[in-house]
């Protein structure tokens, strides 16, 4: 009786943990677009190029995406990113990251040519991006975040916060 007891107690305990991590994260940035929607037409198609977007989500393909800049060591910025879908997207991820330097575009990360910024058959994506900039210098950038299903497709672009290079 008492080892099926001490079982369950371990059990809660790490799913306790598990949860206080996961809450404990709090994006740099965040968005997640909603429209104005009447119940009857949740969902909908409003029109043959306009989709209605239920309340809270990013569009009809992405429910949410985050992103946000730090800073390294020896002048070195990271963007970290997270796209979730609404449900397994066939392409999931982020085809593009533009870094800026002092306002100016120093750098673009193509997923074409840099591996791991898109996934496929998943839900969530996440990445982190590294650049090698000049310390004192002021760094944000623009992610662009696709998710795609079934030959239909949606993007978003979000702007990081801006940091000052070590």
């Amino acid at each position: 009786m008492f080892k099926s007891k001490g079982k369950i107690i371990r059990t809660i305990s790490l799913t306790l943990a598990i949860l206080l991590c996961f809450g404990c994260f709090v994006p740099i940035a965040y968005a997640s677009d909603s429209v104005d929607t009447d119940v009857e037409n949740y969902g909908a198609l409003l029109s043959e190029d306009k989709e209605e977007v239920p309340p809270g989500r990013g569009s009809i393909y992405i429910s949410n995406y985050l992103a946000g800049m730090t800073t390294g060591s020896y002048g070195s910025v990271s963007v970290s990113y997270q796209i979730t879908g609404v449900s397994t997207m066939d392409e999931i991820g982020s085809p593009k990251i533009e870094i800026y330097e002092n306002g100016t575009l120093v750098k673009t990360y193509l997923y074409t040519n840099t591996t791991g910024m898109m996934s496929y058959n998943k839900i969530i994506h996440s990445g982190v991006i590294t650049y090698s900039g000049t310390a004192g210098k002021k760094y944000y950038a623009y992610v662009t975040f696709k998710a795609g299903k079934n030959g239909g497709w949606d993007n978003r672009t979000l702007a990081t916060n801006t940091v000052t290079a070590n």
